[in-house]
């Protein structure tokens, strides 16, 4: 394998697989089962492409879904796939490709897990689907909505299907907390004010990349930024909430980088987005904080929500002199939150997927509505205005 600086992740894939046919998807009730049949007891096979840090979480995940065996690795650092084979726990050993359109052909693949860069989702989960397997991949789904629609499009030729890793959608936290928002006496949604300050902004051990080869989070064209990195989920959580589509998006980002060197992603920013129901976003990302995180919150027309530190708050109130409430408002709740990040669910629920059980949720359009807002507000924060979402496409 070459160390010379034209190596790149782009070596995972050839051309051969560009062209293949499909046709239409399936539609319905994301989480509905939809017909399919299974052997009793059958295990999924599924090739995992890309062998970066994430994909030690994905394979731990992996390792507690029984009907979903790991056959196959991909990865241009040769020596990561036998560090990530030594943490499978069943099946046999996985076989080693270091290209990606090689290990497509492998038959018995029913499935691929993208963990790659975010620009190179959409190549590799095109890719994949054309040739016949269901596509786990990893958030963010693309870095433009463009991108994002040729997956979906592809979705529709193939018939295969494609599930986004957001896990907040399956982490039982979550649920507690979009329960008690579509549920509780707190009105209507307002106004959130997320955030990500973490100061855990990786830094690649030495033997991570080849020389020659640039960690891809320091290039603002392969990662996204902070934004996509980092406030992916939350945006996407704060989707499912508003239930809404996106609107408009404002952003301010910049770079700061006491730590890694010779980069233009941002790492820090904050978006405000306004949705279709009147609804607000405002959402900041920072990698270098130090402290305690700040709770999530949500502001309704009748209560206020708490999200963090292993519990979610409700404060009920009416506002003031509005008809029909009368009386003392509930008492505040605290409700302690499961635990769980959501990777294990998640996976669970694709080996369902893959067995033809269950549509792929989140899929394709819910990824896309998060690349909508972190686009926009990419280009807010370079063009210094406020972009209209129906822009992007």
């Amino acid at each position: 394998m070459s160390n010379k600086k034209h190596f790149s992740r782009r070596n995972f894939i050839g051309h051969s697989l560009i062209g293949m046919a499909g046709t239409a998807v399936l539609s319905g009730n994301p989480l509905a089962a939809f017909a399919g049949s299974t052997a009793p007891g059958k295990k999924y096979k599924l090739g995992v492409v890309g062998c970066g840090n994430r994909s030690k979480a994905i394979i731990g995940a992996l390792n507690q879904v029984p009907d979903i065996e790991i056959a196959a690795l991909c990865d241009i650092v040769q020596h990561k796939m036998p560090q990530r084979a030594e943490l499978i726990k069943k099946g046999p050993k996985p076989r080693f490709y270091e290209h990606l359109d090689d290990m497509l052909k492998q038959d018995d693949l029913e499935a691929i897990a993208v963990i790659t860069p975010p620009y190179l989702h959409k190549e590799h989960t095109i890719a994949a689907l054309e040739a016949g397997k269901h596509v786990f991949c990893e958030k963010p789904m693309a870095l433009t909505v463009a991108d994002c629609n040729e997956m979906v499009r592809a979705v529709e030729r193939t018939k295969k299907q494609l599930q986004i890793g957001t896990q907040r959608r399956h982490s039982p936290d979550y649920k507690v907390l979009v329960d008690a928002i579509r549920n509780q006496p707190v009105g209507k949604i307002l106004y959130s004010d997320l955030n990500d300050y973490r100061g855990d902004w990786r830094v690649p051990a030495p033997d991570e990349y080849p020389p020659g080869v640039q960690y891809w989070r320091l290039n603002q064209k392969q990662s996204g930024g902070v934004i996509y990195e980092m406030g992916a989920h939350i945006i996407d959580v704060n989707n499912w909430i508003f239930d809404s589509e996106p609107v408009s998006v404002s952003s301010i980002q910049g770079v700061n980088d006491l730590a890694l060197r010779k980069r233009d992603s941002a790492d820090h920013g904050g978006v405000v987005v306004r949705y279709a129901n009147g609804a607000v976003m405002n959402y900041g990302g920072v990698v270098y904080s130090y402290g305690p995180a700040s709770p999530d919150t949500f502001f309704c027309v009748n209560g206020t929500l708490q999200f963090g530190g292993g519990q979610l708050s409700i404060h009920y109130g009416f506002p003031p002199g509005v008809p029909g409430h009368h009386g003392a408002p509930p008492k505040p709740e605290i409700r302690p939150l499961p635990r769980g990040g959501g990777v294990v669910e998640e996976m669970a629920y694709f080996a369902e997927v893959v067995a033809g059980k269950k549509k792929a949720y989140p899929d394709g359009p819910i990824g896309r509505q998060t690349v909508q807002i972190c686009e926009g507000a990419f280009r807010s924060s370079q063009e210094r205005k406020e972009i209209d979402i129906s822009e992007l496409g």
